[in-house]
C-alpha cells in the first residue's frame, strides 16, 4: 500500500454521498499568487476550508491544500479537464507528485501535459492539508510490532492509545481522516473546479479513487486504479495475501541476484543470506553505523522485526538500479552495517508517517487480542515463511490495537456503478499490492478492465514499455482495452 483519534468517540462517516449541495467549501478555493519556495514556480497553489467531520458541515473546519500544474496556455490540445493524482500511502502527499511532473523528475508524454490540469489533493492530515502531529517521543518508543507474550501486546496496545491521544491532542483533525471523509474532500475540489474528473490513484490512490467513484458515479470522466487494493477483506486474509505478494517479490529479487550480470550478489545464494541475516538480527540487532536515534533520524540497531518490515520498500522499484541498491544493502547487512533497514523516525518538516498511522487505524480493523494476532501470524508464517506475516498490513494490523479513534471507514465492498471507464493495473509480482486484490476488484467495480503486467516491482505508471503506453493511451482516449490484455513490460 506504500506510503500511513480520539478521547471523544465520534459517529463513523456514511458510506454513501452527502447530496452535492452539501459537498461545499466556505470559500471556495483560495488561490495564491506563489506557491511555498520549495515548489516550483510553475505550479499553481490553493486551499479550501472543508468541514473536520462532513456529518456536522456547519461545524469546525480544517485548511485542505490543492496543487495544480497547469496545462499549457498557449497549447491548442482540446482539453480534456482535471487528472487528480494520488501516489498512495497512506499518507503520500500528492503536492509533491504534482511538484515532480512539474519539474521534469517524473517525464509524461506531451499529450497528457497538453490535454490535463494535473491536479493534487493533499488529503486531509498529509503533507500541507493541516498535516496531523503526534508525540516524536512515544513514536520512538521500541516496542515490538510481534509480542511473543501477552505482557509484550499489552505494553503494544498501551503504547498505541497514548500516540494516538497525542495525536488528537495537537491536531483534533487526526480523528476524521478516514478515505471516505477525504473522497468527500476531493469532490470539494471537483466542485470548485468544474467538469468531471479522470482519476489516476497509485497503491493506496487506487482505493481512494474507486471510493469517491462509489460516491460520485456521475462526475467521474475515467480512472486508473495502478497497484489495486481491495478494502472489503478481513485482517486475516489481508495479512496473508500482502505478505505472501512481498514473499513473491523476493524470490523474483533472488532470481535476478544470483544469476544477473549486474548484480553484486551474482553466483551466490541471496536466499541463504536473506536467511542467514534474520539468523543473526535475531541473536542480537545489527549496528546501524549511520543513525543517532537520539537525534530523531533512525535507530542505531536493526532488529529482525524491523529487517523484515524495512525490506520491503527495496521492492517497490521495478528497475535494474533498484535491485542493484538492495543487493549492496544486504552486502552491508552481512558487513556489519543495517543503517539502510533502520527504521526512520518522524521529524518536524516530514510527518507524514503520524498520518499513515492515522488514516490506516479508521480504514483498517486492527488486533483485538493476543490470541488473534498470534493465530493471524502463524497462519501468515504458513503462507508465506521467507516473510514470517511482515508487510504494511501487518504493520497497520498491529500499530493500531488501542488506538482511540473509531474505525469509522470499515472493510466493506464497494459498488462502483459508474459508467465511466476503470483501467485496473497490476504487476504479477507486486511485493506491496497483491494480484489477488486486482482479481478481487474486478467484483466491485462495474465497466473495467485489468491490465498485467509480467514483472515485478509496485505499481507500473512511469516505469517505460508497453503497460506505461496502454495506461497513457486510456487517459487520452478513454477506452478500454481488450479483457485478459498482458504486457510483457
Amino acid at each position: 500500500m506504500a506510503a500511513h483519534l480520539l478521547t471523544i468517540a465520534l459517529a463513523a462517516a456514511p458510506a454513501f454521498a452527502l447530496p452535492l449541495s452539501t459537498i461545499t467549501a466556505r470559500d471556495g478555493i483560495s488561490w495564491w499568487d506563489t506557491c511555498e519556495w520549495f515548489l516550483p514556480e510553475n505550479l499553481q497553489c490553493g486551499t479550501m476550508n472543508l468541514p473536520i467531520d462532513w456529518n456536522a458541515p456547519d461545524g469546525a473546519t480544517f485548511e485542505l491544500r490543492v496543487t495544480r500544474f497547469p496545462r499549457p496556455s498557449n497549447t491548442t490540445t482540446k482539453s480534456l479537464g482535471n487528472l487528480f493524482i494520488n501516489p498512495g500511502g497512506p499518507g503520500g502527499r500528492a503536492s509533491v507528485a504534482v511538484a515532480e511532473i512539474a519539474r521534469g523528475m517524473v517525464t509524461l508524454p506531451s499529450e497528457i501535459l497538453n490535454s490535463f490540469d494535473i491536479i493534487g489533493v493533499d488529503p486531509r492530515g498529509v503533507g500541507l492539508s493541516t498535516p496531523i502531529n503526534c508525540g516524536h517521543e512515544i513514536w520512538a518508543e521500541r516496542v515490538s510490532l510481534f509480542p511473543k507474550t501477552q505482557a509484550e501486546f499489552d505494553r503494544l496496545v498501551d503504547k498505541n492509545k497514548r500516540l494516538g491521544e497525542s495525536c488528537i491532542q495537537k491536531v483534533p483533525l487526526s480523528n476524521h481522516v478516514d478515505t471516505i471523509s477525504a473522497a468527500k474532500d476531493h469532490e470539494a475540489v471537483r466542485k470548485a473546479l468544474g467538469g468531471k474528473v479522470t482519476w489516476m490513484g497509485l497503491s493506496y490512490g487506487s482505493m481512494l479513487a474507486a471510493q469517491y467513484a462509489a460516491l460520485y458515479p456521475d462526475n467521474v470522466r475515467g480512472m486508473v486504479l495502478d497497484g489495486v487494493l481491495q478494502h472489503s477483506l478481513p485482517a486475516a486474509r489481508n495479512i496473508e495475501l500482502e505478505t505472501t505478494a512481498y514473499s513473491t517479490g523476493l524470490k523474483a529479487f533472488f532470481k535476478w541476484a544470483d544469476s544477473n550480470d549486474a548484480s553484486p550478489l551474482k553466483g551466490g545464494n541471496a536466499e541463504n543470506l536473506w536467511y542467514e541475516i534474520i539468523k543473526n538480527a535475531t541473536a542480537s540487532p545489527i549496528p546501524a553505523k549511520w543513525c543517532n536515534d537520539r537525534s530523531g533520524g533512525c535507530y542505531t540497531n536493526v532488529t529482525d522485526e524491523e529487517f523484515l518490515l524495512n525490506a520491503q520498500g527495496f521492492l517497490i522499484r521495478a528497475t535494474q538500479q533498484a535491485k542493484i541498491n538492495f543487493a549492496n544493502a544486504l552486502i552491508e547487512v552481512i558487513n556489519g552495517d543495517a543503517t539502510q533497514f533502520s527504521s526512520r523516525l518522524p521529524f518536524e518538516s516530514n510527518r507524514d508517517q503520524y498520518a499513515g498511522l492515522a488514516i490506516g487505524c479508521q480504514d483498517w480493523p486492527s488486533a483485538s487480542s493476543f490470541k488473534e494476532l498470534q493465530e493471524n501470524l502463524r497462519r501468515a508464517k504458513e503462507y508465506a515463511p521467507l516473510t514470517r506475516g511482515a508487510s504494511q498490513t501487518y504493520t497497520l494490523y498491529a500499530s493500531c490495537a488501542g488506538w482511540p479513534a473509531p474505525l469509522s471507514n470499515p472493510p466493506k465492498k464497494l459498488r462502483v456503478k459508474t459508467k465511466a471507464p476503470a483501467l485496473l493495473v497490476n504487476s504479477l509480482e507486486d511485493p506491496s499490492t497483491s494480484y489477488k486484490w486486482a482479481l478481487g476488484m474486478l467484483d466491485e467495480i462495474e465497466n473495467r478492465v485489468l491490465v498485467t503486467r509480467k514483472g515485478d516491482g509496485h505499481t507500473s505508471w512511469g516505469i517505460p514499455g508497453e503497460t506505461d503506453n496502454a495506461i497513457n493511451r486510456f487517459l487520452l482516449n478513454n477506452r478500454l482495452p481488450p479483457k485478459g490484455t498482458t504486457y510483457d513490460s
